[in-house]
């Protein structure tokens, strides 16, 4: 076996016991290695052991029963950064968030079974090579490079199940509450639950390691999906977030973003399919690992899934669309009543109204407030309402006047995919609406699915829906150093890094808000620059605000966009629990039962408990 398999196999393995039902737990299956400390001495073997780490980060891990939640950081970031948050409307898995208090649940069992892979791994190399970022003399730079990667790994690690399982800061106890258990020897030994701040010492550490490794060796990555003392820089500013450790956050995420540039227009509207001027970490675009379970196959606006399940590629919450400024370029990628103003009235032959997005002959609750399949309207009798014509229009102007990426790479070669819900084929549907477009041919819509507030941000490269997903981005450090100086009683600094961001998005930008209002005005950036990447979840929890996603209701325009299914089961008092900020103790995600039925050191007593009563 390769080396860089040997986890991915070990991971395949776990997981696929998990899902199964089988009676292995995640801990019994735990990764194997024949690489001795002696063989990690070898760059090359070291290297392996690297690309192992990034592997997982991107693979499809084929034997998963649930293959469409099962690729890598983007699906973490998906299921538990977004899924969980408020922002993010979905077909797929729309429940997510009632399973966080469920110990063995998918959404608990996923990222802790994921993270703790990754930093078992790191834990092999960091244990293997010599030197530290104090003391390095007579060791190779190569083995310094890998060194710094893996201390860059395992905090990025420990960073996310602090932001999952760990405690809301205020809930903390100033960090002395307990959270998860702490791992720096390569093994799965029975280990106990440890403090906030014992995980936050060796995050502190490893970044500080990494950091200075990274500039020891003088080596630099290859690849975008691969770590460098920036994304060390961006993970330690993260952390600090967590902890509210506002000096540290602002001087980290200033040190990770110096040498990129806050992305214009021509990035912005890019889908992702290559990288941009901000990227500072992001998935692998090749689809060699991924195949058809690809991230982007299900929640890209030109995903093959998205058309043939019917399920649309997410959409955005109407209540966070409505705090944009009216100019801001960001809202370009939404389909939301407003567009309309924007279509010709050729285009609109049903004259379908702002109003229209809450009438359950146009919007379909039962399919996820997708627009009915059944609205084109038929010019030779004048029936029907047209909704899905001005969708149509909308998509098809906004591949062809806003989309900037290559549209060579998310061509519809194969007929695999869609190419955002416009496809080419003969003209024998009636309720077909036509269109010429620039690679010529006839193309038409179908009934296709596209829900109340659907979004073109993603797209993705064909044939296995592939992309740059972006882990990390200059404006996410840019608004980290804004929401830090913020707390820091620096008002000036706050506004001219929150402003690096606004001014590439709002026209003629300028913010002269103080107080609530800038904080506000800096958590809005945030929630709408980073909406899809990961960030919801673990942004509203820190900041301690209820998790409000109001239901569509039919002919009520003051409505939300969220299907009223999502709460189905829940009255008043129920849906208050589970928007409270108390709801399972705090958010805190619940240690899977395959961990402690394994680890009998644990003792769970230890872990706070909050009353939603």
């Amino acid at each position: 076996m390769k080396i860089k398999s040997i986890y991915i196999a070990g991971i395949a393995l776990a997981t696929a016991g998990l899902l199964t039902g089988c009676s292995s737990d995640y801990l019994d299956v735990a990764p194997k290695t024949d690489v001795s400390d002696t063989s990690l001495g070898d760059p090359s073997v070291a290297k392996g052991l690297v690309d192992g780490m990034y592997e997982a980060m991107n693979t499809q891990y084929s034997r998963l029963s649930m293959n469409n939640t099962n690729v890598g950081e983007a699906s973490i970031n998906m299921f538990c950064g977004e899924l969980c948050g408020m922002d993010y409307n979905s077909a797929f898995l729309p429940n997510y968030w009632t399973s966080i208090n469920l110990e063995n649940g998918y959404v608990v069992l996923y990222p802790w079974m994921y993270y703790y892979n990754i930093i078992n791994q790191a834990n092999y190399l960091i244990k293997a090579i010599p030197g530290t970022g104090d003391s390095h003399e007579n060791v190779d730079s190569e083995l310094l490079f890998y060194k710094a990667q893996a201390y860059t790994m395992r905090a990025h690690g420990y960073t996310k199940l602090l932001q999952f399982f760990g405690q809301r800061w205020e809930d903390s106890d100033n960090g002395e509450a307990y959270c998860i258990v702490l791992r720096t020897e390569p093994g799965t030994d029975p280990t106990p639950l440890v403090t906030m701040n014992e995980v936050f010492k060796v995050i502190y550490e490893d970044c500080d390691n990494a950091v200075k490794l990274y500039e020891a060796c003088g080596m630099q990555r290859s690849n975008m999906w691969e770590a460098n003392a920036d994304v060390a820089n961006g993970i330690w500013a993260r952390a600090a977030l967590i902890k509210h450790d506002w000096r540290t956050a602002a001087v980290k995420a200033a040190a990770a973003r110096k040498a990129y540039t806050i992305m214009d227009d021509k990035d912005l509207y890019n889908g992702y399919v290559s990288q941009t001027s901000e990227t500072m970490w992001s998935m692998n675009p090749d689809f060699v690992t991924t195949y058809y379970w690809s991230w982007g196959s299900l929640y890209s606006c030109n995903g093959g899934y998205v058309e043939n399940w019917d399920q649309g590629a997410g959409a955005i919450n109407i209540d966070l669309y409505n705090k944009l400024d009216a100019n801001d370029k960001r809202r370009a990628f939404f389909w939301m009543p407003d567009k309309l103003k924007a279509i010709r009235s050729s285009q609109n032959p049903g004259k379908i109204k702002e109003s229209d997005f809450w009438n359950p002959k146009m919007v379909n609750e039962l399919n996820f407030l997708n627009m009915s399949s059944t609205n084109i309207y038929n010019k030779k009798d004048k029936q029907g309402f047209g909704m899905l014509n001005v969708v149509a229009y909308w998509l098809n102007d906004y591949y062809l006047n806003v989309f900037t990426g290559d549209r060579n790479l998310i061509a519809n070669k194969s007929g695999l995919y869609n190419l955002c819900t416009i496809k080419q084929k003969s003209n024998n549907n009636k309720r077909d609406v036509r269109f010429k477009l620039p690679e010529g041919g006839d193309h038409f819509v179908e009934p296709f699915p596209v829900q109340f507030g659907a979004q073109c941000k993603f797209w993705s490269i064909q044939p296995y829906g592939n992309m740059e997903f972006p882990w990390m981005r200059a404006s996410e450090m840019a608004l980290t150093e804004a929401e830090a100086y913020y707390h820091l009683n620096e008002p000036g600094k706050a506004i001219t890094a929150l402003s690096a961001v606004q001014s590439k998005r709002i026209p003629n930008y300028s913010c002269n808000k103080s107080g609530d209002q800038l904080l506000d005005e800096i958590r809005t950036a945030r929630r709408i620059e980073l909406w899809g990447e990961g960030f919801n979840f673990t942004d509203i929890k820190r900041w301690n605000i209820e998790r409000t996603r109001r239901v569509w209701v039919a002919n009520d325009v003051t409505s939300g966009n969220v299907p009223k299914s999502e709460w189905s089961g829940y009255d008043e008092a129920g849906m208050r629990k589970l928007s409270s900020t108390k709801y399972c103790n705090g958010w805190r995600f619940t240690i899977p039962a395959y961990e402690y039925r394994y680890n009998d050191a644990i003792d769970l007593g230890k872990l706070k408990v909050i009353s939603n009563d």
